[in-house]
């Protein structure tokens, strides 16, 4: 199952650099804004890309190497900080790693809701 989504991140996934100290990594990742139902109804105010002005995304990536929490992905010209990630696993190990991420010098609204 990991080197099937492996091949998924690689076909359909955004290129970004994962950086976790001093060290950069070129990976695919599926990166998108988090969207829920009730903040599209409750909330008019979208970016042209979307997203809701929440400054959450949601991350996911290969197993290796593996996002950490505090890492710094890079999309585009624009770094975010990992703050937390998790690997998903199935009966035969890791498949991908998932995370959620927040914009680095916006507004931080991690843990509100």
């Amino acid at each position: 199952m990991q080197q099937m989504v492996g091949k998924i991140l690689e076909t359909y996934g955004t290129a970004v650099t994962l950086r976790r100290g001093e060290n950069d990594h070129a990976i695919r990742v599926f990166f998108q804004p988090v969207r829920s139902k009730s903040w599209q109804y409750l909330e008019g105010n979208y970016s042209p890309l979307g997203e809701i002005p929440r400054g959450q995304y949601v991350y996911i990536g290969p197993v290796e190497p593996k996002a950490e929490a505090g890492d710094t992905l890079i999309v585009d010209d624009k770094s975010y900080w990992l703050r937390r990630t998790e690997l998903v696993r199935d009966s035969n190990g890791p498949v991908y790693c998932w995370g959620m991420c927040v914009e680095k010098g916006g507004e931080d609204t991690w843990g509100q809701s």
